[in-house]
């Protein structure tokens, strides 16, 4: 009879516990990978992430990048590069779930909405030490590393790719720290919180208006006299 050899969706099932494997089937990511998913674009960290990048495939060489986003650079022709391109809502979720890691790579991030949608995915996060909000994140969260330079990138990407129960915990980590931060219970209490503190001090400020001097400001009458 004949057989199909290819199984590579049954191998690219193994990683992440089968999580993410139709996002891995289509982009042919059959073994660990980390992902970036802001605008491809220079000046964003891009290009060294790629150069970083470069230099743990050399050493290792165990690990594919996927970028994902909008494509506003040339990217080099790397064996280790897959481009998955801007994706639909549902499509982004599951490329944040089925990475190994997921990279953050803006020097100077100032919404940091990919690093909570990697947390709540339960994926750990790689980030750029320069940012203040990246970093700020990562060690409240205990849910990511961050880097200062290549080596130190080279090396927080090889130990978060051989450390699977490193991984579990930074994942369940990250879902915490989103859930108990970031939730619509959350926000939502946070609101009703914010408005009860806001609205004595507003009443109070109109009343002071209302009474100074315990007269109202004078009104015209038509014939342009004051009442």
């Amino acid at each position: 009879d004949e057989q199909d050899d290819d199984d590579t969706p049954a191998v690219g099932a193994v990683w992440n516990g089968g999580r993410g494997a139709g996002f891995r089937r289509r982009h042919r990511l059959f073994g660990p990978f980390a992902l970036t998913s802001a605008s491809v674009r220079s000046g964003w960290g891009c290009e060294e992430l790629i150069e970083y990048f470069g230099r743990y495939a050399a050493q290792h060489g165990d690990a594919d990048l996927a970028l994902m986003g909008v494509k506003l650079m040339e990217i080099p022709d790397e064996p280790f590069i897959r481009f998955a391109g801007t994706l639909a809502e549902s499509d982004r979720l599951e490329a944040f779930a089925a990475a190994t890691v997921v990279l953050a790579p803006a020097p100077e991030e100032n919404i940091s909405l990919h690093v909570l949608e990697a947390f709540a995915a339960g994926t750990p996060v790689l980030a750029n030490g320069r940012s203040d909000v990246l970093t700020y994140h990562c060690q409240r969260s205990n849910a990511g590393l961050y880097y200062a330079d290549g080596d130190e990138f080279v090396e927080c990407l090889r130990l978060l790719m051989n450390n699977a129960e490193l991984r579990e915990t930074m994942g369940r980590n990250g879902r915490r720290y989103v859930e108990e931060r970031y939730s619509w219970p959350v926000v939502l209490e946070k609101y009703d919180e914010l408005i009860t503190a806001v609205a004595p001090r507003r009443g109070a400020r109109g009343g002071a208006g209302r009474s100074r001097g315990g007269q109202g400001r004078p009104r015209r009458t038509r014939q342009g006299g004051n009442r």
